[in-house]
């Protein structure tokens, strides 16, 4: 995050001196060991143009680990890692952008941000009850909402699906339309929603993914929604899902080759490009190809935070590849050099759980959490090892009271233990140990403790 300087100190202290200077607010809520965090930081923050851009406000950092950066992540109302959000200089809050964006985008958007007339909330607000039209820049700005990080400022108890589906048919802008019908789709996908006209959303998805310009344009839906709107759109095994795939398949090889892509947007488009193989898109020599990607892409890079993001894509395209053991052998050989190793202990975690290997899966989850960094990241990788041990090893009672006994002290020494993250992993506790048969006294006490904070 070198070329300029993002504040130091407290919150309240940069929230002051942006209103002093009349200058706006752009605030990073983020974690050392989160993948797109690091992505940003190594591509957008790192840009020349985002540094030129930051001369106009006020860089404002909260690392989660931060003492008491949990309640400020409830009182600004953060929680996924990262979260980006633009304030006036007032303290108002104007919007909230994806972090999926490529850097160039991400910059014209933030501009966009720090000069709108309008919040966010405002032009949904009008965009809703059709109470006057809006400007180009309005849809603009709608279309690159951070819908997954609102945390309910903008949307409050609005129907999701529905109130996406109002603002693409009123939208007069036809990129911005484009987006929100995506967002729109997969909003209705994940919600179970029935009442789509499948072909016809699927012919116009087709026609864009046709249209180099428009993939380039749309990156970030078009690697994000791919699986989730081929298998909510096409039934399996149909004529119907092998044609939309194979469509999808060759958007996302449009973005595995372009140069003006980051090596992490690529490598991203090309996991996606192989999952797709079991959607109805074959890629011929795909292990050979994983191999050869995978290696020279991890040859090129060094910087550590770009580093960490490429090396985590790496290891899922190995593993969706089905080639589990190189993935494990890729991650394992980085464990001395990363940054953040205890991160990476959790996807080989995973790999041996999908080998059927509990015992391996808990020594990873154990290793993790002894190296984790960080009071709400060790609360987070103990409730996870906890979790683990009660899954595969319920009958060890000692090991799980040792490490109740451990959370615990953790949780005693904590300035927000029920702030936000760390009230999920509250919850998680309270559950997993209350389904748990077997009996200790630190883990009663643990339970106890979780109950009484999440309240």
């Amino acid at each position: 995050m070198d070329g300029f300087d993002w504040f130091s100190g407290e919150p309240a202290a940069a929230f002051a001196h942006a209103h002093a200077s009349g200058r706006a607010l752009f605030l990073y809520w983020g974690a050392s060991w989160c993948p797109p965090c690091n992505r940003i930081k190594a591509d957008t923050f790192a840009r020349p143009d985002f540094a030129e851009l930051a001369q106009s406000f006020v860089a404002l950092h909260i690392d989660g680990d931060a003492p008491g950066a949990q309640q400020l992540a409830a009182h600004y109302k953060l929680r996924s890692y990262p979260t980006l959000v633009v304030f006036r200089a007032d303290g108002t809050e104007v919007t909230r952008l994806p972090c999926e964006l490529a850097g160039g985008r991400f910059v014209k958007t933030l501009a966009l941000a720090l000069h709108a007339t309008y919040t966010v909330a405002q032009s949904l607000s009008a965009a809703l009850s059709r109470e006057r039209t809006l400007s180009d820049d309005e849809w603009r700005m709608l279309s690159f909402y951070s819908w997954d990080t609102d945390e309910h400022q903008v949307l409050k108890n609005l129907d999701f699906a529905a109130a996406l589906a109002s603002m693409t048919r009123a939208c007069t802008l036809d990129d911005a339309g484009l987006r929100l019908e995506w967002h729109a789709v997969h909003a209705a996908a994940m919600g179970g929603k029935a009442g789509i006209d499948q072909r016809s959303v699927i012919a116009r998805i087709c026609a864009a993914l046709a249209d180099p310009k428009t993939v380039c344009a749309q990156m970030d839906l078009v690697i994000t929604y791919a699986v989730d709107l081929i298998r909510f759109l096409t039934e399996p095994g149909s004529d119907a899902r092998a044609a939309f795939a194979q469509a999808w398949a060759a958007a996302l090889e449009t973005l595995i080759s372009d140069p003006t892509l980051s090596l992490a947007d690529q490598l991203s488009a090309l996991r996606v490009r192989v999952r797709l193989a079991r959607l109805g898109a074959p890629l011929e020599h795909m292990a050979d190809l994983v191999r050869a990607r995978v290696a020279a892409s991890v040859a090129e890079v060094s910087e550590p935070a770009l580093r960490h993001t490429v090396l985590n894509t790496a290891a899922g395209i190995l593993a969706d590849a089905s080639l589990p053991e190189e993935a494990e052998a890729l991650l394992v050989a980085e464990l001395e050099r990363s940054h953040s190793p205890f991160y990476f202990m959790h996807n080989l975690a995973t790999i041996a759980k999908k080998r059927g290997d509990p015992v391996r899966a808990i020594d990873w989850y154990e290793q993790a959490w002894t190296s984790a960094r960080g009071t709400a990241t060790r609360l987070q990788w103990g409730t996870t090892y906890l979790q683990s041990l009660v899954d595969f090893a319920p009958h060890d009672a000692g090991r799980i009271d040792r490490l109740s006994g451990q959370i615990v002290d953790e949780l005693s020494g904590m300035a927000d233990p029920s702030s936000q993250r760390n009230a999920t992993q509250l919850v998680r506790i309270a559950g997993k140990l209350g389904a748990w048969t077997g009996r200790s006294e630190r883990a009663i006490l643990l339970r106890q403790m979780a109950l009484t904070l999440a309240a």
